[in-house]
């Protein structure tokens, strides 16, 4: 991996930047992952594949992870949203394969992607999972309630 390239794609997006063995972690704020994104496919057109993109529940924030792989190297882009407004850019207009990974965020954490074009379609969930149930894998769903709500018990 060319750390000069990555330092200047920091930089550029106000990121900092975390490494450990060949993993890069380059943490930005939520405005600027569409650019990072961008300027990643083009500055960096080695890790041009979006792996995935992860997302974990912290409490009062939801954290979004974009991988990228090349090689034996690996690089991701971290940011954070606030869990009452779990709303970002998406990013699908420079990575198309987001389209689906960004899809199942919305259905298991209710992360809304503005821009992608199945924003407020379900992938993964059925049609009868409960409209006043939280997404599942968010810390305040409780498997049996929600089974309850959809009548499964």
């Amino acid at each position: 991996m060319d750390t000069e390239k990555v330092k200047d794609l920091a930089t550029k997006v106000g990121a900092s930047i975390s490494t450990s063995r060949s993993s890069t972690v380059l943490t930005i704020r939520p405005e600027k992952v569409f650019e990072a994104c961008q300027l990643l496919t083009k500055e960096l057109p080695d890790f041009y594949h979006l792996t995935t993109i992860t997302g974990v529940d912290e409490g009062s924030t939801i954290s979004l992870y974009y991988h990228f792989w090349h090689s034996r190297d690996f690089l991701s882009l971290k940011t954070a949203i606030p869990k009452e407004n779990p709303t970002i850019a998406s990013v699908c207009g420079v990575l198309p394969s987001s389209l689906l990974y960004e899809a199942e965020l919305q259905d298991l954490l209710g992360v809304v992607f503005e821009g992608n074009p199945l924003k407020g379609r379900k992938l993964l969930l059925p049609d009868t999972y409960p409209v006043e149930a939280p997404p599942p894998l968010r810390k305040e769903a409780d498997p049996e309630k929600i089974r309850k709500l959809m009548e499964l018990e």
